[in-house]
């Protein structure tokens, strides 16, 4: 076995097919966007929503006002719309107002989304299934009566089939934790996810299994959404990702490395047949400015076999994009689903001259809130 892996190692150096291990595995950028899924639905349900305060809480001086909408000729002097007719000595008898139900405070959602994504490199292919269940709970009026505090937290596990120059499947479970806040069209969210990884390698004469990997990201955004005329609206995005990647159970740190990204989304609301639907496409330009630690052949985990893959010089990632399309459809007030439909790709690197990865792929999620 360790003749074979020496093999592979010189092979790999010598043809210069490397990629950088902290480019971001695939199974990351699927829970990434699981997530901002979940927080698009968050937003939209309270930023399509005029949310009432609740008894007794305090308003800003700008949210006040003389006209009072529950007797609104109270402000011309007049308590009694027919005493400017002259009727001001008959009776008339006034309905009382109808009491309006504040929205709730309180959101709770669980979510179950299932994706499939295939990815192409240099001489692999790689194809990936992942399951993740998701629950959030949001919180309406922390500073104002309508700004608002979302956790998520996921747990997802990804099944991966990698064939080309080597054979290998790897076992990808996850978990993460986010915290959003909303004010108006305004948005921010920090999250951070835990990732591992076993990987059996079958190939060039290498039967067995690869040393277990970990890894730590994160995520942080910042949104805006315009609402345009026709129920259209845009949201501007910009973020940043650091990922530190280690041994197994994050035992010794093997790289890292920091990805901008900024993009934008837009989308619009319609009715069909009774239903809500929610069409939106978005897109997102990448860069990993800054990476180091250990390379590897593409679809092998770095150290492959116990044997780094030495490669000289510094290799950089080319700029990348990403694409998505998403129809959502609200069935009733607390069921939604959708499909969406993603691709990324990198343009490729500055040195090495190997073509980066380009991922195509799917999702169906379903939602329940209360």
């Amino acid at each position: 076995m360790k003749t074979g892996v020496a093999a592979t190692a010189g092979f790999v150096a010598l043809c210069g097919c490397v990629a950088p291990a902290s480019a971001g595995p695939i199974e990351d950028q699927i829970i990434r966007n699981v997530i901002q899924n979940i927080l698009q639905n968050v937003r939209d349900q309270i930023q399509s929503r005029k949310v009432l305060p609740a008894p007794g809480m305090l308003r800003f001086s700008a949210e006040e006002s003389e006209f009072d909408n529950r007797n609104p000729f109270a402000a011309q002097g007049s308590d009694n719309p027919f005493a400017a007719l002259a009727y001001a000595k008959s009776p008339v008898l006034k309905a009382p107002p109808m009491a309006v139900a504040p929205a709730p405070l309180w959101i709770y959602g669980v979510n179950a989304v299932g994706s499939e994504d295939l990815s192409r490199s240099f001489g692999t292919v790689s194809s990936t299934s992942t399951g993740t269940g998701a629950f959030d709970v949001t919180k309406i009026g922390i500073f104002t009566a309508s700004d608002a505090l979302t956790f998520v937290a996921t747990g997802s596990d990804s099944w991966s089939h990698t064939s080309g120059f080597t054979f290998s499947d790897s076992n990808t479970p996850s978990g993460s934790g986010t915290l959003a806040y909303t004010n108006g069209g305004f948005s921010t969210d920090f999250t951070v996810t835990a990732s591992w990884t076993r990987t059996t390698l079958i190939g060039l004469g290498i039967v067995g299994t690869v040393p277990d990997t970990s890894s730590l990201s994160y995520t942080d955004n910042v949104q805006y959404k315009y609402d345009l005329p026709y129920s259209v609206f845009i949201e501007p995005t910009v973020g940043v990702t650091y990922t530190e990647l280690y041994t197994a159970n994050f035992g010794m740190k093997t790289g890292d490395s920091t990805e901008v990204h900024g993009g934008a989304r837009i989308g619009t609301q319609m009715k069909w047949m009774g239903f809500v639907v929610e069409p939106q496409i978005s897109g997102a330009v990448f860069k990993v400015v800054d990476q180091s630690g250990i390379v590897a052949a593409p679809g092998l985990p770095p150290g492959f076999g116990g044997v780094p893959v030495a490669v000289a010089g510094v290799t950089e990632t080319g700029l990348g994009g990403r694409g998505s399309a998403k129809v959502n459809v609200i069935w009733t007030d607390h069921f939604s689903s959708y499909f969406e439909g993603h691709g990324s790709g990198v343009a490729g690197t500055k040195t090495q001259g190997f073509v980066a990865t380009q991922t195509i792929g799917g999702s169906v999620g379903l939602r329940y809130t209360w």
